[in-house]
């Protein structure tokens, strides 16, 4: 795929931490960064006047609609990027477990079929397209206290194959990132290692051009492999990990 030139939208595009910069988007992609927050989207757009932003809760299935209403009229769009993301960690025995899970599977999993869906016919209009859906290493080996991030991936996931499936004959590429822990706001109180914003960036580049269907990222290979061999073995290991390092805290 070409990127020259090519308009993206990538939403969640601002949730990275103070002094990371979407370098490779910004070199590669023009790119309209959504949040709820304004600073943040100051943040995200700087001085890059290619960077058009605006505010959305696409949890909110009306603030999906007026931001597909504002793509399908304004330049065309080349490349959706479904990067927005929301990992609360839910104790199913708390009343509020259901509405918590509720607004994880809206932003996780509604949002990007939504998106994707609305906007296939703005996409089928351009000589080669993209859709680019961000996934997770844990769809492998799911956290049980994050029950609703945890199910909305395995479902993005689940509907990026169908996806990419009936669109093979179309203009439109699919590509699904499973990225490892990813230092942003939403990994804040995670512990273990964490990737930059930038490597994942640029390896998402880089699997465009080479026309990639899936790309893992650092510790999601080793989570796909150990989940093909024993399974059982590594989502034990990674809830223990995660369940030790709650009790610390």
């Amino acid at each position: 795929m070409n990127l020259e030139g090519k308009f993206a939208m990538v939403t969640g595009g601002t949730r990275h931490r103070p002094g990371d910069h979407q370098g490779a988007a910004r070199r590669r992609f023009r790119c309209a960064d959504r949040r709820s927050e304004r600073d943040g989207l100051n943040a995200a757009r700087g001085d890059d006047s290619r960077i058009l932003t605006v505010v959305a809760d696409l949890a909110n299935p009306d603030d999906r609609v007026r931001l597909i209403e504002q793509l399908t009229s304004g330049r065309p769009l080349d490349i959706l990027v479904n990067n927005a993301g929301s990992m609360t960690r839910i104790d199913i025995h708390n009343p509020n477990a259901e509405s918590l899970m509720e607004h994880d599977v809206a932003l996780d999993l509604a949002a990007p079929v939504h998106l994707s869906i609305d906007l296939l016919p703005v996409l089928w209009q351009r000589p080669e397209a993209a859709i680019v859906n961000v996934s997770t290493g844990l769809i492998y080996a799911p956290l049980a206290f994050n029950p609703g991030y945890s199910t909305a991936k395995a479902g993005l996931h689940a509907f990026t194959r169908s996806l990419r499936r009936q669109t093979r004959s179309d203009s439109i590429h699919v590509l699904e990132v499973f990225p490892p822990i990813v230092y942003t706001e939403l990994t804040r109180n995670h512990g273990g290692p964490k990737i930059g914003v930038e490597a994942v960036g640029a390896a998402v580049v880089k699997a465009l051009v080479h026309n990639r269907n899936e790309l893992r990222i650092g510790r999601a290979k080793f989570l796909y492999s150990m989940s093909r061999i024993v399974p059982n073995v590594i989502f034990s290991m990674i809830n223990r990990a995660t369940e030790k390092r709650a009790l610390i805290t």
